[in-house]
């Protein structure tokens, strides 16, 4: 072999080698919208980067689930029975994420006019029911204007929360000046009604994070909201189909075991087709719920602390249904949203009216119920699916270990927790500003790296 020759060899793999030095081995475990959105950042910022998705179920999506059901006519239609609705406003970095990835008028929607009714069980009137667009529907016009009035109050919280960092629930109705009985037949029906827990636990909750759910806009702006007819779950499977498959590997049906510290590096274990695999990777995203990160980091000594502060983060169950029984809503004061009660004002059930969405859901009710209440649907044949969802429940408590679980997860540059309840309230436009922020700290783990 000539000197030359053996000179181009020598230089070729330098090269190699550099080049491989600069590719980082990215592992994000969670295929729902925090784990999507930090792939394609990611990916957008380094193209060097090889990027492995990892998501247990056979699909991405996460929380958002799209499922087929028939509606009242035997058609099957799409329904998103995870989150399912969204604004412009509040979900702006949510729009410009889909526009972004899937390019102009990137989804179908519809839209609905959210209307409210609050009904006890087995009483023929409602306790209150909004006016449906303009129209009022015999409902006592002080009623209203009181919910007006308390719609105010949680906005100005809302554009000012540093007032009420650290007040539970209950410590901020008890200063709100209406009668007790209009705090316990409404206010807090309501309250718990959009978090999908009890009475009980909403009064624990941090004021600031609930009243994010719904007092996001200005009382008097358009109480229109959009959804989309193919399904949330549906774009992000899209949105899959479009990621460049050499440098973003998506592993479904692939559930991540475990994670351990190896020297400089992560070593990914995961189950594939019943067989454990491993993955020797530069830098680690957690797009799961903190539960199930603490599960897969218990392994890993350094990490002990992290996975301490994991648990203390409480988790509640909502099983949401889908399903045909028109006596979860009131058909003769048609409202989106229908809250039951117990003659003690507690949460039976919360149904939205898919009816008023769109006629191809004509018949379909979406409810968070008890489970008793879902074997009944059982039993009449009236269930179409139901789908078990965990929630971490957003106390004052929780908001604590949130920051104190931040400053730890500092300490490793290589290592970001992620997904919607990171950033203290769970919705899909706080997912997608989770992937950013998980690509924020691949960026400056990629500056030291250079460094």
């Amino acid at each position: 072999m000539s000197s030359i020759l053996k000179l181009l060899l020598t230089l070729l793999l330098v090269f190699q080698s550099i080049h491989s030095f600069s590719q980082n081995k990215v592992a994000i475990i969670g295929g729902g919208m925090a784990g999507v959105s930090g792939a394609q950042f990611i990916s957008e910022f380094d193209p060097k980067a090889q990027i492995i998705l990892f998501e247990k179920e056979a699909g991405l999506g996460g929380n958002a689930q799209t499922v087929v059901v028939k509606n009242k006519e035997g058609k099957l239609v799409k329904v998103d029975i995870g989150p399912q609705y969204f604004i412009e406003g509040p979900w702006n970095d949510y729009i410009a994420f889909w526009e972004k990835t899937l390019g102009p008028n990137p989804y179908e929607s519809e839209t609905v006019d959210a209307s409210l009714l609050i009904q006890r069980k087995k009483e023929p009137k409602p306790v209150l029911v909004s006016p449906l667009g303009m129209k009022l529907r015999g409902e006592k016009l002080g009623k209203l204007l009181k919910l007006k009035r308390f719609n105010k109050e949680a906005y100005e919280m809302y554009k000012h929360p540093e007032k009420w960092r650290g007040i539970t629930v209950e410590t901020w109705v008890n200063q709100l000046k209406f009668e007790e009985s209009y705090k316990k037949e409404i206010i807090y029906p309501f309250l718990a009604a959009s978090l999908g827990t009890t009475v009980s636990e909403i009064k624990k909750t941090s004021a600031v994070d609930i009243v994010k759910l719904f007092a996001f806009r200005k009382p008097k702006a358009s109480n229109q909201f959009k959804v989309m007819t193919d399904g949330m779950a549906t774009l992000i499977q899209r949105i899959g189909e479009k990621m460049d498959p050499t440098q973003i590997t998506i592993k479904c049906s692939a559930p991540v075991i475990r994670v351990v510290q190896s020297k400089e590096k992560w070593l990914v274990t995961y189950s594939s087709n019943g067989v454990e695999q491993t993955e020797l990777v530069d830098f680690v995203i957690f797009a799961t719920h903190a539960d199930q990160t603490a599960k897969i980091i218990k392994s890993e000594p350094n990490l002990a602390e992290v996975s301490k502060s994991l648990k203390h983060i409480t988790y509640f169950e909502v099983k949401i249904a889908l399903h045909s029984d028109s006596s979860f809503v009131n058909t003769e004061k048609p409202s989106f949203l229908n809250i039951i009660t117990t003659d003690s004002n507690e949460l039976v059930s919360s149904t939205m009216n898919l009816s008023m969405i769109s006629d191809r859901l004509n018949g379909i009710y979406k409810s968070w119920a008890s489970t008793d209440a879902i074997e009944q649907l059982k039993r009449s044949g009236k269930l179409l699916h139901v789908t078990s969802f965990w929630h971490p429940l957003i106390t004052t408590d929780f908001v604590t270990q949130l920051g104190i679980l931040h400053r730890e997860v500092d300490q490793f540059p290589s290592l970001y927790l992620s997904g919607g309840w990171s950033e203290g309230l769970e919705t899909q436009n706080s997912a997608i500003i989770s992937g950013k922020h998980a690509a924020e700290k691949y960026k400056a783990f990629l500056s030291k790296v250079k460094k």
